[in-house]
């Protein structure tokens, strides 16, 4: 073992690898960019129709593609390149930005069209999930993994926690400077996803069953530990669905205004630190 290997500080031992460097910061651009969207389409589509139904609707077409493609996301990142996924989703993702900034521009009379961009935002999501949670396995060495995994999650947390607050001040400024800056964001993180040094990866090569599909579903039904952590994480998700409802609390009860939304859904990542 190295000198460098045996200090005591480990605190930033996985960002001496370049790789995860980059993809750290990407992974916390996305999220970052991802809360800007999230916190002014949340506005807009209450601000146009004043229905908390349809802040309901802004939830599930962006759930329901992870929930339909569950079976069909994993097995495209173990066949396909990881790196490669990450960087053509975060690249939709843009794109969804970008139409939902011309949207803006030549004025919305209704939410249908916002609708129909957020399934393809969702369905972007969907695909980038599994694909980044197994890519960074593949960027670090073992001794460093432990560590890897802390600032995984801290990259997330932070961005849950900053960015919120960060598109309610940009949509109090207008939503077409929220929508731009997130666009820009999840450009630069494609940039920095497409320039990481592409590792080694095990590939599935067989044909995909019906039996492969269910492999995982069978796992975890025979690890209980496992069944118990992720029935827990299930619950906690769909309960925390009521958060879409803040738009009605930030702008008809506290009267806070976009900036108000935006430290509403940051307060439960502050939570979670």
């Amino acid at each position: 073992m190295t000198a460098e290997a045996t200090s005591p500080d480990q605190r930033y031992a996985a960002f001496r690898h370049r790789p995860f460097l980059s993809y750290w910061t990407a992974r916390f651009l996305t999220t970052f960019a991802t809360m800007i969207v999230s916190v002014a389409v949340g506005w807009q589509v209450y601000d146009l129709t004043r229905d908390p139904f349809d802040l309901g609707i802004v939830g599930i077409v962006q759930f329901l593609p992870s929930l339909l493609l569950v079976l069909v996301t994993g097995v495209v990142a173990d066949r396909f390149g990881r790196r490669l996924i990450m960087t053509l989703a975060t690249l939709v993702e843009a794109g969804c930005a970008l139409a939902l900034l011309l949207l803006t521009l030549r004025g919305l009379h209704g939410p249908l069209p916002i609708f129909i961009v957020l399934v393809v935002f969702g369905i972007a999501r969907a695909f980038y999930g599994p694909a980044s949670s197994s890519l960074f396995a593949n960027l670090v060495p073992q001794e460093d993994f432990a560590n890897a995994i802390a600032w995984n999650s801290s990259a997330w947390q932070t961005a849950t926690i900053v960015g919120p607050v960060a598109g309610g001040l940009l949509y109090g400024v207008s939503a077409e400077v929220a929508y731009a800056t997130a666009a820009i964001l999840m450009l630069a993180a494609a940039v920095l996803i497409f320039t990481i040094p592409k590792p080694a990866q095990q590939t599935a090569t067989d044909k995909p069953t019906m039996q492969t599909l269910f492999a995982g579903f069978r796992y975890i039904w025979g690890e209980k530990i496992v069944l118990g952590a992720i029935s827990l994480d299930l619950f906690a998700v769909l309960l925390s669905g009521a958060s879409a409802l803040l738009p009605v609390y930030a702008r008809d009860i506290l009267e806070l205004g976009p900036w108000g939304l935006g430290l509403l859904r940051s307060a439960p990542g502050i939570g979670a630190i």
